[in-house]
């Protein structure tokens, strides 16, 4: 290898540049959709020959180009898009850097049909390893169709990279997807190999276009999302918790109709449903963010794919906060209690507060959703234990709130899980995992407040690590609001004053710990309410009645109660399930009865 210093021919360097840009036959199919979206098209039609790998078509009916813009298409950096530096911050167009067409025709032959508004007649050019072959007049409708053949054929290194033709096509498809989500104003066509393999019908309402797109399954459990935080705003659609995937794929995010990739923004949709589905599991959702185009840097990658935020952490915040709010409005909606409110006008309140039902051969009613204090476990056997609420069972969105409704309790199976039965079958409740929902959402409502505390007779010292006690000194004031009253001892050592009243003094080391490990695990972006929340998780997974642990039942019927009117009562703070239910047909399948 020579040492010196040389300047590449613009044959190499157009090669290295369209790496950047083309990666794949997928990164050809977003930008020439881009550019038909830029031209103002309302119907795109792509056809993809060997899932891309072949040739790659794109004709859409938009503004067209006229004669003497052709040749400047192949030419790097031409652009109608900026005229100066400043331009960049102030872009809501796809492309602006002129580099797409170029790139495309250094990796392959592109041949390019066009005809502006206005023109008689349209234009044909054809280019192949970055030169421009042939420019004619041609006779065609006004709009753009490019077709790109013999891709990699000149980069055979390349064209190693490529994996099978079904994978490739599946990532042209992907590209599609996240462009016709956030455009419902477009029809959408695609052809592979000459079968249809994706349609998208133009609409006005972005709800249609989502349901066509991520289909009806996910349409059946979505929730709206709304919000705004000065001027930035906040739309789209997000998953109920009971409908998850086993990756994030699922998650498309875009800023000013640009789909990206982006850490941050990901790390808050995320959080926002930690406590509410299990490990390892994520949300499906469609999220737009709309913000003024000179808050955002859409500039500091080739493909555009990664954007740069002048406040991310009001991006972050809005997202968060919004995704939150709109999972618990939309888990109140589907429960019983929020029913019951809407029909208080229908029915009595006495109605409204027959909550429990004990039943022996009198059937005595028993209101204000208590249960005899003296009732005899003999009692509960013979007779059983039925948890009755007045009005219509849940439906199809039950495990988003638990009901009772026409189960009666038979017991305690290991101390640890409550069991019900009923006409559909056999339902388990995990009580440690139930009630530790419950504590949690008591202590996140109790909103600015500061969490009670009971006063230690004598400060409990408790020994960490120097790392813990620096993370913890951060955030002594947030340890406060939540009953925590801390004082730094020494280099490893700390003081506990108070507790929250939720705990007893023999806790105080476990639940600092526990305290410290949850916030080590946050990131910078992380704010003071996700970092408030985790310190509750904490207070409630050690608060919460532990497993192997007998409940009398004044302390199962208040359970129980209280898991009504708790939203996110299908999983515990940990994503883990409260409930379990066995069908009767499952049932019968087990003893060989189907």
């Amino acid at each position: 290898m020579s040492k010196r210093i040389v300047v590449l021919s613009s044959e190499v360097v157009g090669k290295i540049a369209a790496g950047e840009v083309v990666e794949r036959p997928a990164s050809i199919v977003k930008e020439l959709v881009e550019n038909s979206i830029d031209a103002g098209a309302t119907n795109i039609d792509v056809e993809l020959g060997k899932g891309g790998c072949q040739s790659i078509k794109v004709a859409d009916d938009g503004l067209g180009m006229d004669a003497e813009d052709v040749p400047l298409v192949f030419k790097r950096h031409a652009t109608s898009k900026i005229h100066k530096f400043e331009d960049i911050y102030h872009i809501y167009s796809f492309g602006f850097r002129g580099e797409a067409i170029p790139s495309i025709a250094s990796v392959a032959r592109v041949e390019l049909l066009t005809r502006g508004e206005g023109e008689k007649e349209g234009t044909k050019a054809v280019a192949e390893a970055g030169t421009v072959k042939e420019i004619s007049p041609a006779g065609c409708p006004v709009g753009t169709k490019i077709l790109v053949s013999d891709i990699f054929a000149r980069v055979p290194a390349r064209k190693k990279f490529l994996k099978k033709e079904t994978t490739e096509q599946s990532l042209c498809m992907e590209a599609i997807i996240r462009l016709a989500l956030a455009h419902p104003e477009i029809r959408f066509h695609v052809l592979s190999n000459g079968r249809e393999s994706f349609t998208a019908p133009k609409t006005n309402n972005i709800a249609q276009r989502v349901a066509a797109v991520m289909g009806m399954d996910f349409s059946a459990h979505c929730i709206p999302v709304n919000g705004e935080k000065e001027s930035m705003k906040l739309t789209g659609f997000v998953s109920h918790p009971e409908f998850n995937r086993s990756n994030s794929k699922y998650i498309y995010l875009y800023v000013n109709k640009r789909f990206v990739r982006d850490n941050s923004m990901l790390h808050a949709v995320l959080s926002a449903y930690r406590q509410v589905i299990p490990p390892r599991r994520y949300p499906a959702g469609v999220l737009f963010i709309e913000l003024p185009a000179q808050d955002v840097d859409v500039n500091v990658h080739p493909a555009k794919l990664e954007v740069r935020f002048r406040d991310s952490r009001g991006v972050y915040d809005l997202i968060f906060q919004t995704v939150g709010q709109n999972l618990l409005q939309a888990s109140a909606k589907d429960s019983f209690v929020y029913r019951l409110e809407q029909k208080k006008n229908e029915s009595s309140i006495g109605d409204a507060r027959q909550w429990y039902k004990y039943h022996d051969k009198s059937a005595a009613l028993i209101s204000q959703g208590v249960l005899p204090s003296k009732a005899s476990k003999e009692a509960v056997v013979t007779a059983g234990l039925e948890y009755k609420p007045v009005g219509e069972r849940v439906g199809e969105h039950a495990s988003e709130r638990i009901t009772f409704s026409g189960w009666s309790y038979l017991g305690q199976i290991a101390g640890t899980y409550l069991v019900f039965s009923g006409e559909d079958g056999l339902l388990l409740i995990d009580q440690h995992a139930a009630h530790e929902r419950i504590i949690l959402e008591r202590l996140k409502n109790t909103g600015q407040q500061k969490v009670a505390s009971q006063r230690l007779l004598m400060p409990e010292i408790v020994s960490v690590t120097q790392s813990q006690i620096t993370l913890l000194s951060e955030h002594i004031a947030l340890l406060y609001e939540a009953g925590l009253e801390v004082e730094i001892f020494g280099k490893d050592t700390l003081a506990i004053k108070t507790l929250p009243a939720i705990l007893s003094g023999s806790q105080a080391k476990e639940v600092i710990v526990d305290i410290a490990d949850k916030l080590t695990g946050k990131n910078q972006l992380s704010s003071l309410q996700e970092k408030k929340e985790e310190i509750f998780v904490a207070l409630a997974c050690r608060a919460a009645v532990k497993a192997n642990n007998m409940l009398s039942l004044d302390e199962i019927a208040a359970l129980c109660r209280d898991l009504e009117k708790t939203p996110f009562s299908s999983t515990c703070p940990h994503g883990r399930p409260i409930s379990i239910k066995f069908p009767i047909s499952e049932i019968e399948k087990m003893f060989k009865r189907k």
